[in-house]
């Protein structure tokens, strides 16, 4: 039988976020802390390549200005 957080509707963290955070947290061996930090480290990252994008959108397009 499964464990029933397995299967999630939650994607799975990217490897290298969870290897930035283990660095970052380098003291700390609670994977639940460590995976906290790399759902943080994969949004921002995320909201950073949003923002880079919308640099680049046209107001003529629909795109923001």
């Amino acid at each position: 039988m499964s464990h029933p957080d397995e299967g999630s509707s939650t994607p799975s963290l990217p490897t290298w976020a969870v290897q930035q955070a283990s660095v970052e947290l380098y003291d700390t061996t609670d994977t639940e802390v460590i995976a906290q930090r790399a759902r943080e480290i994969a949004r921002d990252r995320r909201e950073r390549e949003d923002e880079r994008h919308d640099e680049y959108d046209d107001p003529d397009e629909g795109g923001e200005a």
